[in-house]
């Protein structure tokens, strides 16, 4: 069984040879590494000839979503790999992170069969030194891995490309990300979670490196309580339509997502989607009469109440 590992760079000089020494030293070694560079300026492809790694020929700056769309179509074309990892410039893997991954992955093909399936797993967030700041990313941001249903990945991703396996099924399903998707991995995850599953390691596979050009980064989860109600209060009295804005991209992304496949839906889901992508349209009740129903929901406490409030 053969892995493609999807390397997107973009002025990766700084970080890349470590991230590059850490795939070729991991403990299940039968991969190949696809990397699309997106324009860089630096030393980064001086660097990536260095390795033995497939160099897709690029003239033209994508952008991190559509840098991997294009790994991933021409991955799936051009190698007969069953599985696909995606990979950062600025990150270190553990040595077993594929293994591990990947036996995962066999544990779920076994349960489900030949449908979509996603593994991801937890991370640890590292400085720009490799210093542990947090040990679990998703102890850091507190989320739980297994409230990823579709409804609340509409709301919310929690699933991180870095860390994501997918099988063939999954990945032949994603050749078409389109511009309303927010990024690739997000897209990757409603895609599994309504046609497939998505699976889990909650043990770290990964050193997280966060720096100033980080594209998203680990944002830690905390809360002023003070500030917290202030801005709660202001959303009621003053109904600030930020946060409706805010929502806009969630809301393109889906929009995009029933345009894909619309002939694939249930009519439940439909229902869904057409919902949510109406949200701005309803009234102050009917908004919230529709993240109740079809429990598009964040995950935590706060971070509903807060939705509750200002949608």
């Amino acid at each position: 069984m053969s892995i493609a590992i999807l390397l997107s760079t973009y002025n990766g000089a700084d970080f890349i040879t470590q991230q590059l020494d850490s795939l070729f030293e991991q403990s299940h070694a039968s991969f190949e590494v696809f990397v699309r560079d997106d324009g860089s300026q630096d030393g980064t492809l001086e660097v990536l000839k260095g390795y033995d790694v497939k160099l897709l020929p690029s003239d033209v700056n994508l952008g991190s979503r559509e840098s991997f769309a294009a790994l991933l179509n021409y991955a799936v074309s051009n190698s007969d790999a069953d599985y696909f990892m995606f990979c950062d410039q600025d990150d270190v893997w553990y040595a077993n992170k594929v293994e591990k991954t990947l036996a995962k992955m066999k544990q779920m093909e076994a349960q489900y069969g030949d449908v979509p399936l996603l593994v991801h797993t937890d991370l640890e967030v590292v400085d720009e030194l490799l210093n542990t700041i947090a040990p679990s990313m998703w102890q850091y941001e507190h989320t739980l891995p297994e409230k990823n249903a579709f409804s609340r990945l509409l709301i919310q991703n929690t699933v991180t490309g870095c860390t994501v396996m997918i099988n063939r099924a999954l990945a032949e399903k994603c050749l078409t990300i389109p511009n309303g998707a927010i990024m690739h991995d997000w897209w990757l995850g409603l895609v599994a979670s309504q046609f497939g599953k998505i699976g889990f390691i909650t043990e770290p596979t990964i050193k997280y490196r966060q720096h100033g050009k980080n594209t998203i980064g680990a944002k830690g989860f905390k809360v002023n309580p003070l500030h917290m109600v202030l801005g709660l209060i202001y959303s009621l009295v003053f109904r600030d339509q930020d946060y409706l804005k805010h929502l806009q991209v969630n809301i393109d992304q889906a929009r995009s997502f029933l345009d894909v496949f619309v002939d694939e839906i249930d009519d439940k889901n439909k229902a869904l989607i057409t919902d949510f992508i109406t949200l701005e349209q309803k009234s102050f009740f009917q908004r919230r009469v529709v993240i109740y129903k079809h429990r598009l929901l964040k995950q935590g406490f706060l971070r509903n109440v807060a939705l509750f409030v200002k949608v």
